[in-house]
């Protein structure tokens, strides 16, 4: 919180002084504390500062009697729902509709004077706007898009069909040619009429 003009050193004194005795004296703590709250509100800080920047004040001070606010020690924190006023309109609406309209907050109960501070937490963004970039779903494709398919495929189809063909003639055609080097040697070799069993099948 900004120091308001010509106080700033008293206002360090207070509430360094308050912190280091908190523990040894509470009592004396929260004098200071009260003190120091005090000296704020007569140079109207509650009015220069933000709303963000005065209730982190009022997390840490007891605005009744200075206590220093520190969670599980000197105060309890407990979650609470901001229910609206309610209107004879509301009746009419489902339930859910109703919960909806309900803030959470945070109460800041002192254990020393028994007085609740409660602060409004700001509410969450949309779903909608934290959606993770994997998650948004695929564009549909358009009438044209899905017209140029079947012409796309019936390529891809024909284009595998001659591939595949020339592939067979490549080894029915290396297959051959096995053959006749194999049918030349042993017709060299045997010195007879040149034939085999190949001869016999055809």
């Amino acid at each position: 919180m900004a120091k308001v003009d010509g106080f700033g050193p008293r206002l360090k004194f207070l509430k360094e002084a308050a912190h280091l005795i908190s523990i040894p004296s509470p009592a004396v703590s929260a004098t200071l504390g009260a003190e120091y709250d005090k000296l704020l509100l007569l140079q109207d800080a509650d009015l220069q500062a933000t709303k963000k920047e005065w209730d982190a004040h009022r997390r840490e001070i007891c605005g009744a009697c200075g206590n220093l606010m520190v969670p599980g020690w000197s105060c309890e924190v407990s979650p609470e729902k901001i229910v609206p006023d309610k209107v004879d309109k509301d009746k009419t609406k489902s339930p859910s509709k109703r919960l909806s309209r309900q803030g959470k907050a945070m109460a800041y109960s002192c254990l020393r004077c028994h007085r609740r501070t409660v602060q409004s937490l700001p509410p969450r963004p949309p779903k909608h706007l934290n959606r993770n970039p994997s998650q948004i779903p695929e564009a549909v494709p358009d009438r044209e898009t899905m017209k140029a398919r079947p012409a796309d495929q019936s390529r891809v189809a024909k284009s595998t069909s001659s591939n595949s063909k020339q592939r067979a003639k490549a080894r029915k055609g290396g297959l051959h040619a096995i053959l006749g080097k194999s049918k030349t040697q042993n017709s060299a070799q045997q010195g007879g009429l040149g034939l085999d069993l190949m001869d016999f099948l055809k």
